[in-house]
Order: C-alpha cells, then structure tokens, then sequence
C-alpha cells in the first residue's frame, strides 16, 4: 500500500509541475502579444493588398514593407496623367476586347471592368443604347502587375449586342482614393 501511495504522491506532483509550467507558457505569450500590440504605433500598420488567382496562388504584396503615411503620400501624388490605355493586338472584335493599361505611378490605381462605349455619329461622342436586361457588375479588381500593366478582357456583346461598323470610344472608368470617378478611353474603329 505504501508503494501505491507513494507513486500516487509522485504522480500527482508531476501533474502540479506540468498545469503550473503551461500556465507560465500561457501568461508569456500572452504578455507578449500585448506588449507587441503596445509597441505598435498607427505609422507602424500597413495597407495590405495581396490577392488571390483563380489558382488560389497568393501574390506578396510589393507595398507591405511601407507605412499607411508612405503609401498614403504616394497614393496623393497619383495622376491619371500617368495612366494610359490600349487595345491588344488582335483582340478587337465585334463583341469585345483585350485592353492594356499601363499605370506609371508609384502606388497604380485598382481597376475593374466598369465601362461604356460611345459611337461617332454626325461629329459628335453618343452613348449607345445598352441591353435592357444586361445588368452591370463590376466585381473585378485587378491589380497592376510589377511591369506596370494590367489587361482586362472587356466582352460589351451582353451589354450593348455586336457592334456595328463604325468608329467607337470605350470609357473605362477608374475609382479614385476619394471615391470620385476618372475616365481613361480608347477610341477604336469596326469594320
């Protein structure tokens, strides 16, 4: 009996040790996760802005070493001037098209696929009449890439129908950091 009391001693200090040996790991993480979160000032959080493929591969970031101040700095000084857009060759048909555009700024511009298209008439930019059951949705945000293009495939066919022969502008619209819009455009001709 005495063995059995012993052992049970033993074991019953063995488990003290382990719950309170937990507890330190526990009060020490947790120490340092709020001292962390202390030492963190607002310049110190980032805008992060990594996206997924249709892959689910993840792209870094190339602005996550940067403060919200650097990147706000860079977003203030972006120019639409600086933004250029144009049709990929080869691409161009009745029912859409490829577009490329090339944003120079240091922090480019979001862009989606929110657009109209406007056809020449009498000298004059008209917009055309779109599908009454099209409905517009502009989920797409695509990111320019480190060689500072982005190409969006563009299909006006459920929207406007095929166009005719004639020459056309297409207006891509872009969404400013103060939620106004800007316009890019490409005037294009259809045989």
């Amino acid at each position: 009996m005495k063995v059995n009391k012993n052992s049970s001693i033993i074991f019953l200090v063995i488990i003290i040790i382990l719950v309170i040996i937990i507890i330190c790991f526990i009060l020490d993480y947790l120490k340092e996760d709020n001292d962390l979160k202390n030492s963190l000032s607002e310049d110190d959080y980032v805008v992060m802005n990594a996206t997924t493929n249709l892959a689910g591969t993840f792209y870094n970031d190339r602005y996550s070493n940067l403060t919200s101040e650097q990147i706000n700095e860079m977003i203030e000084k972006r120019s639409m001037d600086k933004v250029s857009i144009s049709i990929k060759e080869g691409t161009l048909t009745k029912e859409g098209t490829i577009v490329i555009i090339t944003d120079m700024n240091d922090y480019p511009y979001d862009y989606g696929n929110n657009f109209n298209i406007q056809k020449l008439k009498d000298g004059e930019w008209q917009d055309i009449q779109t599908n009454d059951t099209y409905f517009l949705s502009d989920d797409f945000n695509y990111k320019v890439k480190e060689n500072r293009q982005v190409e969006i495939q563009l299909n006006w066919k459920d929207r406007y129908g095929e166009l005719e022969a004639g020459y056309y502008k297409l207006n891509l619209i872009v969404y400013q950091s103060d939620y106004s819009k800007a316009t890019i455009s490409r005037e294009f001709d259809i045989q």
